[in-house]
């Protein structure tokens, strides 16, 4: 329970200072990836920024918590198709070990996406 109080509390002050320090509007986000540690946190997490169900694409129903990995295999597995040939911005959380966490920005234009090998 510790861990779910944290990632519900924290995260979603966390990204929310970090988008008011760097003065990024959430209109101006195409989308918020989440460490897919839980559903009901992740929900949770973007029901506190009220951010649109559309702009937080899920890969856990295929996946489970995958770790660190769970960040690139959401866009690579949910969006590949919605981001290719434009740019996009994405604010990214990874969260967990250790209740520590990350909280970052950043643009792709036109990336190259290789399909998900499955070892």
């Amino acid at each position: 329970m510790d861990v779910f109080a944290f990632g519900i509390t924290t995260v979603p002050k966390s990204i929310k200072k970090f988008m008011e320090n760097f003065h990024i509007d959430h209109d101006c986000v195409d989308f918020f990836i989440f460490h897919q540690a839980n559903k009901a946190m992740n929900e949770k997490i973007r029901e506190k920024l009220k951010i649109e169900p559309e702009k937080v694409p899920h890969s856990l129903h295929e996946f489970g918590n995958t770790s660190s990995a769970s960040i690139p295999l959401t866009i690579v597995t949910q969006i590949a198709e919605q981001i290719k040939n434009k740019e996009t911005r994405f604010v990214a959380c990874g969260f967990g070990v250790g209740l520590s966490w990350c909280t970052v920005f950043f643009k792709t234009n036109n990336p190259v996406i290789s399909k998900l090998v499955e070892l």
